[in-house]
């Protein structure tokens, strides 16, 4: 949604030195490098062109109907995949002709940009069917959703996750770049305990919009965003046919997804996600804070933390630790009155591309809408527009590695 009315806040955590910020590529934006060493990020049915690494951008373009792009990946065999929702497309060119749309038979729909490509050339596209609905008709409003004080204007900061909902994820698997597919064998959902033991004794837990990746060890890590103060993950042995239970992981994070991605040459992971604690979680801040850690030990542990973004009202500190119980934790339905420079920083994408780390996310925040005054509590959003930019950064990739390891 465009912005309405000045506003912008002050972020608090600008680019380091030596990293590279672009303002207008970021949430449902991919990238992949080019034959000729230029990178490509494309969204839907546009696309853009940098010749110097990220730093500039060409003006948007078209992508050739019916090619659609909430990924792209560049393939083992060299071809360039783009791929969104359940249609896959490939081209032997770096983009100039595509062939036929290849349909993906999936559960449900994915997290976009978590196609994922093996050492052994198997495609895994992770994707999650959502069963819910909008709450008990019989409830009011604010037992369904949270609602904060922003400059006196009563607004609402969350809303689906308070409602009655099962996710359950799924792993469609080709071996044939995208010419057939089928499906990993069972489905993926957490069905652990207080304790994180798989035993079914805390009920069905969320396990929604996935990421996977191939790890050091030759197994697949799978992490999702779950309900229960943590992400949540399964392994798989076997290439994406059979996981592991699901299990909470020691990365704290409230429900939203997370975005995992292989280093090349090391297999070592890096992960961004919404780090925060239960008690932020309540507060209203969910996607207050995006981080990012490295595994190189395949994901059982994490180190590196570091904190990308944060809003106003946070402590800004590089690792929150995870708590217990691992129990259902959300927004309270009043949460008080919110900082002037509330934001949000939500839905992160993650490529490590010669030698950098490529960050993608969107920045939020409230903004009074043409004609609103501030001072008075209204019944919702009426007052109030949300501000919004995609955003890039360019990393080195020694910057993960610069901190909190040994």
């Amino acid at each position: 949604m465009e912005s309405k009315a000045s506003g912008r806040p002050v972020f608090r955590k600008p680019p380091p030195e030596g990293v590279v910020e672009v303002v207008g590529i970021g949430r449902e934006w991919s990238i992949a490098g080019l034959e000729d060493g230029s990178l490509l990020a494309a969204r839907k049915q546009r696309c853009r062109l940098s010749r110097d690494g990220g730093e500039t951008w060409a003006e948007e373009r078209d992508l050739p109907e019916p090619v659609s792009a909430s990924g792209l990946l560049r393939l083992n065999s060299g071809a360039l995949a783009a791929f969104s929702d359940d249609m896959l497309w490939l081209s032997n060119d770096d983009g100039r002709t595509w062939g036929e749309g290849r349909a993906i038979p999936m559960l449900g729909s994915p997290y976009y940009d978590t196609l994922v490509q093996l050492s052994s050339g198997r495609l895994l596209y992770p994707n999650r069917a959502c069963f819910g609905n909008q709450g008990h008709p019989d409830l009011p409003l604010e037992y369904v959703r949270s609602y904060g004080l922003w400059k006196g204007l009563r607004r609402q900061v969350s809303g689906h996750y308070h409602w009655p909902e099962i996710d359950i994820a799924s792993v469609s698997i080709s071996d044939d770049e995208g010419e057939s597919w089928r499906i990993c064998e069972g489905e993926l959902m957490g069905w652990f305990d207080e304790h994180g033991v798989p035993n079914g004794q805390g009920g069905v837990t969320a396990c929604d919009e996935p990421s996977v990746a191939e790890t050091r060890d030759g197994r697949v890590l799978f992490l999702a965003r779950s309900t229960v103060g943590r992400l949540v993950c399964s392994y798989s042995r076997d290439g994406g046919l059979t996981w592991s239970a699901v299990r909470p992981t020691e990365l704290a994070a409230s429900y939203s997804p997370p975005a995992l991605t292989t280093v090349p040459g090391t297999g070592d992971l890096i992960c961004v996600w919404n780090q925060a604690s239960r008690e932020e979680i309540r507060r209203g801040y969910r996607r207050g804070r995006l981080s990012a850690a490295v595994s190189r030990d395949s994901g059982a542990t994490w180190q590196g933390f570091r904190t990308i973004e944060v809003s106003a009202g946070l402590e800004d500190v590089d690792r929150v630790p995870a708590e217990s119980p691992v129990t259902p934790v959300i927004g309270l339905p009043d949460l008080g009155q919110l900082p002037d420079d509330f934001a949000v920083f939500r839905y992160p994408n993650v490529r490590v591309i010669g030698g950098h780390v490529f960050l993608l996310y969107a920045r939020e925040w409230f903004e009074l809408a043409s004609g609103a005054r501030s001072g008075f509590e209204d019944e919702g959003d009426g007052g109030v527009v949300l501000g919004h930019e995609n955003v890039l950064r360019r990393y080195p990739l020694e910057h993960f590695y610069e901190q909190s390891l040994p």
